[in-house]
């Protein structure tokens, strides 16, 4: 009978770590999801500017820049490259990894992409 007593409260402890585990997985899921989906946002955002750059009448870069903008990135760099139009820009952080790495005293690097594109040959 006392090895019963030894072991009272037990499943309370393990039911709490493996709740904690869950929700430690759920979170880690989330993150990787929404790092994803910013990934996906500024590669599509520096795609459309590389485009609007090698479409543009005028100035490659200011079209470029309006359009990295207008898609919610930061335009870092442009310029011309045989003809091509060649861009990079960033996106912030997700909300979820900016607030924790922000607890932790650590600044999070913005996600970041580049993208060519120019006149088709004829």
């Amino acid at each position: 009978m006392n090895d019963l007593r030894a072991d009272r409260g037990a499943a309370t402890l393990w039911s709490l770590a493996l709740t904690f585990m869950l929700l430690l997985g759920g979170l880690v899921a989330m993150a990787t999801g929404q790092v994803a989906v910013a990934r996906q946002q500024v590669s599509t955002a520096m795609d459309l500017a590389a485009l609007a750059g090698a479409q543009s009448g005028g100035e490659p870069c200011d079209s470029a820049f309006l359009v990295a903008q207008a898609n919610g990135a930061l335009l870092n760099t442009c310029y011309l490259d045989h003809g091509d139009v060649v861009v990079g820009g960033t996106v912030p952080a997700p909300g979820l990894l900016e607030r924790l790495f922000g607890f932790l005293g650590q600044p999070l690097a913005r996600i970041a992409a580049s993208a060519r594109a120019g006149q088709p040959e004829q």
